[in-house]
């Protein structure tokens, strides 16, 4: 079958990014599908992760400056129509649709074909929220990542869960003897790197020979070279630059570290976990919860106790033994989210859902445009 992938763009560093271009790699490669990825913005930044050639790329070059900071009324019925005109000629057996852009094409694109959306972020932190209600309704599948996101979408007529896999190949784990903590994500306000050089200043108090490393790109880079400055902690933390090639950071660290305000699932939890490495994680909304087991492969701390976090980190510096049993025990727990067996999951509600896609309802510009108005009035 034609299988289309609808997203922004794809130059991101990211969790996003790299699952989906590791779900289309595979498709390609390990069965018979025609798969195309669709992209939205105009955006002069290569995708950021090695693309398998057989991907067929299409980019529609949507302005999207405007976008970035709020939902633009003009760009969207922009990306509405060109999309539209797009699709018609791609006629797909499937389109997998995921962030804003795609739950607001999902909704008014009035193509008739079958539809799935991925969400990647979970619903109450999601913004635009009366575009995610009018998509919740209309595709055939909603497809989340923890089976507390399967409860978000009450009105949908079908919803899966199907969490992320990695595709890290791994020949040597981590010993867990490197005296390194390691994080890795985003550097925005969500991942709260900020929260987490408050608990290492008072873990590198009592362990001053430990080093801690971030590895991102985001907006909050100079705020946090700056408080590593302002906290003295030059000598213990690095921030490192993002990178597609994050494996290093991981088997040459002892203990993953978290702090994130809420988490979808957190595939650098399950790429740690790959990499034999315990993980301590406040446990905020979503994603931890559903990885970690507590004092088994990791520690999963409640949200508002900071002390208890950094009681944790020492306990684990503390201990070797039980550092290296708890990441044996990750790296087991780990199989659960290797390709063949999540990517399984994906075939089967590929072979569920598809069926020969409808020409699209002929909607004219004034109705579609007079619709998103009275919607947008009604909030």
């Amino acid at each position: 079958m034609k299988i289309v992938y609808v997203i922004e763009k794809m130059s991101g560093i990211g969790g996003m990014e790299r699952i989906i271009t590791d779900k289309m790699n595979y498709l390609v490669r390990h069965t018979e599908h025609e798969v195309v990825l669709l992209l939205l913005w105009q955006d002069e930044k290569p995708i950021a992760y090695p693309l398998d050639e057989r991907v067929k790329i299409v980019r529609l070059n949507i302005p999207s400056k405007f976008f970035i900071f709020h939902f633009s009324f003009f760009t969207s019925i922009q990306a509405l129509f060109a999309f539209r005109n797009t699709i018609r000629k791609i006629n797909p057996d499937l389109t997998i649709y995921t962030w804003v852009m795609g739950a607001f094409l999902a909704a008014f694109s009035g193509w008739k074909g079958r539809c799935i959306y991925e969400a990647h972020r979970a619903r109450p932190t999601m913004k635009h929220q009366w575009i995610v209600s009018l998509m919740e309704k209309k595709v055939d599948t909603i497809v989340t990542l923890t089976q507390q996101d399967t409860k978000d979408y009450p009105h949908a007529k079908h919803v899966t869960l199907i969490p992320n896999f990695t595709s890290l190949h791994v020949e040597k784990p981590s010993d867990c003897m490197a005296k390194r903590c390691v994080s890795i994500g985003r550097l925005i306000d969500a991942k709260n790197f900020s929260r987490l050089l408050d608990i290492w200043k008072n873990v590198s108090e009592k362990h001053p020979d430990w080093h801690l490393d971030i590895v991102g790109e985001g907006p909050e880079r100079e705020a946090l070279q700056q408080k590593i400055l302002r906290l003295n902690l030059s000598k213990n933390v690095t921030l490192h630059k993002g990178t597609t090639d994050v494996l290093p950071y991981y088997i040459n660290s002892s203990i993953f570290l978290m702090t994130s305000r809420f988490e979808g699932l957190g595939i650098v939890l399950i790429e740690a976990q790959t990499c034999g490495l315990p993980i301590v994680s406040l446990d905020c909304d979503y994603g931890p919860r559903h990885i970690i087991e507590d004092g088994v492969t990791g520690r999963l701390i409640p949200y508002n106790d900071d002390n208890a976090m950094v009681d944790a980190i020492c306990e684990l510096i503390d201990n070797q033994d039980k550092r290296q049993q708890m990441g044996k025990t990750a790296l087991k727990a780990s199989q659960q989210y290797q390709p063949q067996t999540i990517m399984e999951k994906w075939m089967e509600l590929f072979e569920k859902t598809a069926s020969p896609p409808a020409l699209p309802r002929r909607e004219g510009a004034d109705s579609i445009t007079k619709k998103i108005t009275e919607i947008k009035n009604e909030r």
